[in-house]
Parts: C-alpha cells; structure tokens; sequence
C-alpha cells in the first residue's frame, strides 16, 4: 500500500474539526466507484464482493455524522447482453440453433445465454441512463454481476445515508459483472461531466460543490480509455467537477500498488493527488486499505475551501 498523506489517530472528524473551519469539512462527502468490468477480473470478483460490506461499515461509522453520497459507475456504455436480452423471447434456444445469435463459448445442446440469472423478467426497468458511460449503475447485467434491479431510494442513481439495507444496496449496483469494455477511466472523465450531473442529468445531484469528494478505482495496469493524455485528461476532469481544488478529492486505486508500468494509468492518475493510496489488486482483503484511504478525510479537510 502507498500513501503520501499519514493518517489521522483520531476517526472523530467531525467533533474535531475547529469552528474556523469551512463548512464543507464538517459534514458533507460524494463517494464514486469506478468498476472494471474486464472479463480478466473474473478471479477477483468474489475479493471484490467481500470487500463491499466493509467499505460500507467502513462509511457508516467514519462518516456518521456527515451527509454522504455513494454512487457505483461501471466502464461500459452499453447495458447487458445484446445476445442474452434477444434471446430473453426464446429461451429455449440452443447453441446450434440458428436463433443463437453468440456462437461461441458454448457446447452443442447448451442455452445460447449461458447466464441463467440473467434478469428478462425486468427488461422493462431498462432506461437510457442504464446505457450511458458515467452514469451510476443501478441495474447490473451480464455474466457474473448481481442480474437486478438495485432498489434505491429516492429515485437517484447514488445512495445516500437515508438508504435501506445501504450493505445490500452497494453490493447489487456494485458487482457490475464481466461484461465491461475496461474503460474505467473514461467512465470516470464522463461521470464527472458537468451535463451529467445537472438537473435532468442521469447522476442530477451526485456531485456537490461544498462537499469533499473520494475516487475509488478498480482497475488492471492498462487501461482502454479513449481519452488522449489518459491520466491527466482524467485529472483534469475530477479537478474542473471540484472548482480547480485538487484538495478537496481523495483518489483510491485498487489496482498495482508498486506501479511498475509506464501504462499503469490509474496509478499516475492517484499519484496526482495529494491525499491518494494505492492497494494491490491481488490483496486477500481491500478493506484495510479502503480504510486507510478514509482516513485521509480528516487531512483533506484541514485543506478544503468549499466553493
């Protein structure tokens, strides 16, 4: 694990916390995940799933007193399966049958969709923003993802501290699957639009200008963002979306710690913080980092002037 910024001892940020200080440090903090969805992630789903409830226990008792937002972003701006949603009108059809539209990965006498959870029953849910690169993920689909609708309150695509069952919630938008295009950082750049999160945007309201903001990214060395300078474009844009205040973002990275490629954007892109940490994607457990990321708030908010 890598960080420049020592935590805090003390997690009692917002009692500690001197009255001379802006308000955005005493109680108000957006939280994005941006989830690979590359299929070479498979092996690390189930670190993945384990690591959800943590983070959540991880929030729920730092942040207590302060009035958060969460919200999941995959990297794909397509929604589920082309082949397993046609097919949702015959599932009978076999690999051999001309109705297979996906010939491949299959043996001779198997469904064509091989994902049996695979949610035909709630194609009615889909919207357009559940096809949009950067909106927040609410209904996952496709080979190894949660396959539902995730019930979240008030008709947002993030949770807030008013969410029910918040653990449950977190883990169904977040387990996007194996279907992503490994985009991670374009579906950053694009969650942070301007457009997308102003009234009648698919993310209206996720972003506040009086609130710190944290990155967590999850990621492989090599990113396959369309982006042109891919990890400065990607600062630049979580900067312009916090008002130019580098300060008032802490960017998480589970991905390669040591960061020994040139290619290893999201590495280059944490490292241009100054509150950051960086875990190995391979760790038996994230939670211990996530935490330690967490406690960079108390740091980020001896700095943050909110706009």
């Amino acid at each position: 694990m890598t960080s420049d910024s020592p935590p805090k001892d003390d997690v009692g940020w917002v009692t500690d916390v001197d009255d001379g200080k802006p308000p955005g440090c005493k109680g108000k903090i957006d939280f994005v995940f941006v989830i690979s969805g590359l299929s070479l992630l498979a092996d690390i789903q189930p670190l993945l799933i384990d690591a959800f409830p943590k983070f959540i226990a991880t929030i729920e008792a730092k942040f207590e007193d302060f009035d958060y937002h969460i919200m999941v972003v995959d990297d794909n701006d397509l929604w589920g399966s082309d082949a397993c949603t046609q097919l949702c009108e015959t599932p009978e059809c076999k690999h051999e049958d001309p109705c297979c539209l996906w010939p491949w990965g299959s043996e001779e006498g198997e469904a064509c969709c091989p994902d049996l959870t695979y949610p035909c029953e709630s194609l009615d849910l889909v919207t357009s923003c559940d096809a949009t690169l950067g909106a927040g993920t609410v209904f996952p689909a496709g080979a190894n993802s949660s396959n539902k609708h995730c019930k979240i309150t008030g008709g947002h695509r993030y949770m807030t501290k008013e969410q029910p069952n918040l653990t449950e919630t977190f883990a169904c938008a977040a387990q996007v699957g194996t279907w992503g295009r490994h985009r991670v950082g374009d579906a950053l750049v694009a969650s942070m639009e301007p457009m997308i999160n102003s009234p009648g945007g698919c993310n209206e309201g996720f972003l506040r200008d009086d609130a710190l903001l944290m990155v967590t990214l999850l990621t492989t060395s090599v990113d396959k963002s369309k982006t042109v300078i891919y990890p400065w474009d990607w600062y630049e844009a979580v900067v312009a979306a916090k008002g130019g205040d580098s300060s008032s973002v802490i960017a998480f990275v589970i991905g390669n710690a040591e960061c020994p490629f040139p290619e290893d954007y999201a590495c280059q892109f944490a490292k241009m913080f100054t509150h950051h940490v960086i875990i190995d994607r391979d760790d038996s457990d994230y939670g211990p980092g996530f935490d330690a990321a967490t406690d960079l708030v108390a740091t980020a908010c001896e700095d943050f002037i909110p706009q």
